[in-house]
């Protein structure tokens, strides 16, 4: 069967010598691992499109009996540049895409996700501030696409902890939810959270739901000093 989808660059690995495994977070199919033959060769020019964040387009002919896809053809779709020319705007954008990584299991679509993780891109990719609340606007959306709604939830371990520490937090959290925040006209909207509580906060509830995602020890240094 003949697919052609985008994908977001989700991790890449040496494969051989001159090859290389990808695994991408597609529209069509979710998460999925493709072999890239020869893209590590001095004038291939495949080594540049598959950076981990980059959107790309991929075709290749699905075998249910295969581990790896091979694709036959790919282009770029997507390389947000300004993204790569600022430190706090790399280690967040990773921290994401790490979650979306290791948040998924193979093959596991979810259209909502996918253009969600696209929409936080192209926002940190034009905008030169509220990084923090599109952060915590994409891990609100995030946690509820992947069954752990902390907006509906009536009982929740990490939320009720500091909600004695600020009653408010709630409702702020919701409304960071319901703001559509990365829209450019909402980037300068004040949640009026305690930015240290909330720092905390987003802080546990991440280690509480994704333990293992590594890139966010260094993520959380950027919202408690900002």
């Amino acid at each position: 069967m003949k697919i052609s989808t985008p994908g977001i660059v989700l991790k890449t690995n040496l494969f051989k010598e001159s090859s290389i495994i990808v695994r991408l977070f597609t529209l069509e199919r979710g998460k999925c691992s493709y072999v890239i033959k020869a893209a590590m060769r001095q004038k291939s020019p495949l080594k540049a499109i598959y950076q981990q964040m980059n959107e790309v387009e991929v075709n290749y002919t699905h075998n249910n009996k295969r581990q790896l896809q091979p694709i036959y053809d790919s282009k770029a779709l997507n390389s947000w540049n300004n993204i790569n020319k600022d430190l706090r705007k790399t280690i967040l954008c990773l921290s994401m895409v790490e979650m979306i990584d290791k948040g998924f299991d193979e093959t596991n679509s979810d259209q909502s996700t996918y253009y969600l993780i696209k929409k936080i891109l192209e926002y940190f990719n034009t905008c030169e501030r509220g990084y923090n609340n599109a952060f915590y606007f994409f891990l609100l959306h995030f946690l509820k696409n992947t069954g752990y709604s902390i907006i509906d939830a009536d009982q929740h371990p990490i939320l009720n902890k500091y909600l004695n520490k600020d009653p408010k937090l709630s409702s702020q959290l919701e409304e960071i939810y319901r703001s559509d925040f990365v829209d450019k006209k909402n980037m300068d909207l004040d949640f009026g959270y305690n930015k240290q509580i909330m720092a905390n906060f987003i802080s546990d509830l991440v280690r509480y739901h994704l333990p293992e995602i590594k890139s966010f020890h260094v993520a959380k240094e950027i919202f408690k000093n900002s």
